[in-house]
């Protein structure tokens, strides 16, 4: 028997070559029943749509773009390229990440979109384009997807997590402990682009205001350029310094990232500071270091964000897009071993619960 053609699955599922066709391309023209049989059928007989035909076929180029910055190796862009890859690839396309640490390089990944030669469609991770970028934008002749952007501003549509719900989440759980000083730290920024988690302190923010805190019993440190900094130690030894000098010291601190906030808790610590009796800490993206250092954390799932972008950016190549343009997903705080009750000294020195 010779190799099966899109002919042979289309016979043996009893549709037409052209709605055979479709289904393989999970179109959503073809009705579910309908696309599993086709599918079956496919498995059944080894077929698999062969990338060059349908390249041809289609006019397209079978390649999708996800813009990262500063690198592809990070936990949270590995992560989104994973689900992204997921999708794409069970769809016959490739999966191009492409790196960018400022300006210049932010341009060049422009001018290789210009005109639509090079892919089907382009996906921004996490970082918000300048106007002029967001102009450029707008010029591709693909679709574009935000993923986790501070913005949707010049995107055809979007998918990300609300910041906003997260820290709500953990200002709510601190204040419910006892917690009436509290903080949030920025991890200092090493690259010249704005990114969506600079979105979690003004939700901390808006959160504690909500629940009547004071601006005196609520401290935000902003992130420095990581360059003003001797080192990262210095980064994290300046910062833990600053908070442990204030008036009112906070004894709930959220941090913008896990990673940092372990780096917060090995300074204070070394500081005698005893977490969580002295210091309740809460960081923010569950990765894979949190569980290890039963860290409470705001849990987010960027395998999932990286599946959802993939297809949106499908449907819209395919000309159906969904009713919601602009999609959200929610976070859920977890629970480990960084958080507790706020313990007050008594009259006799020892503690007790506020």
């Amino acid at each position: 028997m010779g190799k099966p053609t899109i002919m042979d699955v289309a016979a043996k599922a009893g549709v037409s070559q052209s709605t055979a066709s479709l289904a393989l391309r999970d179109s959503k023209r073809v009705k579910p029943a309908t696309k599993d049989r086709v599918l079956q059928a496919a498995e059944e007989l080894h077929f698999t749509l062969s990338k060059s035909a349908s390249s041809l076929a289609s006019g397209r180029t079978m390649r999708i773009f996800m813009l990262v910055s500063p690198a592809i190796n990070t936990w949270f862009n590995a992560s989104i390229l994973q689900g992204a890859y997921q999708t794409l690839h069970r769809q016959g396309y490739d999966l191009v990440p492409y790196a960018v640490r400022n300006d210049p390089e932010l341009s060049e990944f422009f001018a290789l979109l210009r005109g639509g030669k090079n892919a089907d469609g382009a996906i921004v991770s996490s970082f918000d384009l300048s106007r002029d970028f967001k102009n450029l934008l707008r010029t591709l002749d693909m679709p574009t997807v935000g993923l986790n952007t501070p913005t949707t501003d010049g995107f055809d549509a979007s998918i990300c997590i609300n910041n906003a719900n997260a820290m709500n989440g953990a200002v709510r759980f601190l204040h419910s402990q006892g917690h009436r000083n509290l903080a949030f730290v920025e991890v200092p920024d090493s690259e010249p682009f704005s990114f969506s988690s600079s979105l979690r302190s003004q939700g901390f923010i808006d959160s504690a205001r909500t629940l009547g805190y004071d601006d005196d019993a609520v401290t935000v440190v902003r992130g420095e350029l990581a360059d003003s900094y001797h080192s990262p130690q210095d980064a994290v030894s300046q910062i833990v310094a600053y908070l442990m000098s204030l008036p009112q010291r906070p004894t709930g601190i959220c941090v913008e990232t896990d990673d940092f906030a372990i780096s917060l808790m090995q300074e204070l610590k070394r500081l005698h500071v005893r977490i969580p009796e002295d210091v309740s800490v809460i960081g923010f993206d569950d990765n894979a270091t949190a569980p290890i250092a039963r860290l409470t954390t705001i849990h987010q799932d960027p395998v999932q964000l990286g599946r959802r972008a993939a297809e949106l950016t499908l449907d819209l190549i395919r000309h159906e897009p969904p009713e919601i343009l602009h999609q959200t997903q929610e976070t859920s705080l977890v629970l480990r071993d960084t958080t507790a009750s706020f313990q007050k000294p008594n009259t006799t020195g020892k503690t007790q619960q506020a």
